[in-house]
């Protein structure tokens, strides 16, 4: 990523910004930033937590098997059926999906040499009403397995020392996207489905590792934790950066951005 010890910031969201397509007539604008990995609660780089057992990708999307001929009037084979977790709310109330395939899984961030692994919840550009501190809510029921109460806000000194790193290996590793995430609190939905919340400002004081939650159970609020632009431009990334995991990959990992959306869309149904 670009950061304050190579040139201005504001290339992060420049890179977005930049990141203009025309989708059926109508050009959307992905104006924001991302940050992808569990997020270290002390601000330090040491190994995220263990995760909740894997289970089959919940990403699969059959194929069709059979190619009609040049000469064959039969008409194509039915498109497959898409598959994975359904029966999730929005985690933010009136939210709808982001506006623009840059806030979707697996945008590209050449910023950071990376991609983005989740959605992102920006101010104005995902239906709801978003800005610091608006609740963050449980999608589903389950149990919370990560909350970093103890998280320390990252400096500007680990910023430049992040970048450098990145910079040198070519990639951001996963302890420098887990510190990049911020606060976070993680909730395990069972059948190895986990959910990440990330960039919190604050996590809710009845939350902690083990407890019980339901649909709609705040978790914390809004904010940028985690995000450079924190220290060097506070208030310009507000957002929830929001995974949904099965075992070691995120759902709709390496699939085309129509795929991915139609995949959260079914998750989507409550």
């Amino acid at each position: 990523m670009d950061g304050p010890g190579h040139g201005p910031l504001s290339s992060r969201r420049a890179f977005l910004t930049r990141s203009a397509f025309a989708a059926g007539g109508l050009l959307l604008l992905a104006c924001g930033g991302d940050d992808e990995a569990p997020a270290t609660p002390t601000g330090t780089a040491t190994t995220p937590p263990a995760k909740a057992t894997e289970t089959p990708r919940t990403s699969a999307i059959p194929t069709a098997s059979a190619t009609p001929t040049a000469a064959a009037s039969a008409p194509p084979a039915a498109t497959p059926a898409l598959t994975g977790p359904t029966g999730f709310a929005y985690p933010i109330a009136g939210a709808c999906m982001p506006a623009g395939d840059q806030l979707m899984p697996n945008a590209p961030r050449t910023y950071r040499n990376g991609i983005h692994e989740g959605l992102d919840f920006y101010p104005g550009l995902a239906c709801a009403p978003i800005q610091r501190g608006t609740p963050i809510l449980a999608a589903k029921d389950g149990t919370v397995v990560r909350a970093d109460l103890a998280y320390q806000d990252i400096t500007l000194a680990l910023v430049q020392e992040l970048d450098a790193r990145t910079k040198a290996q070519g990639f951001s590793d996963p302890v420098t996207l887990d510190i990049y995430r911020g606060r976070q609190v993680w909730v395990d939905h069972g059948g190895g489905i986990v959910t990440r919340h990330c960039h919190m400002q604050f996590i809710d004081p009845a939350i902690s590792v083990g407890v019980a939650v339901k649909t709609g159970t705040v978790l914390g609020g809004v904010g940028e934790s985690g995000t450079p632009e924190f220290i060097t431009a506070p208030n310009t990334e507000l957002h929830l950066h929001w995974e949904l995991r099965g075992g070691e990959s995120f759902l709709g990992s390496g699939l085309p951005p129509a795929t991915v959306r139609a995949l959260y869309q079914r998750v989507f149904t409550r």
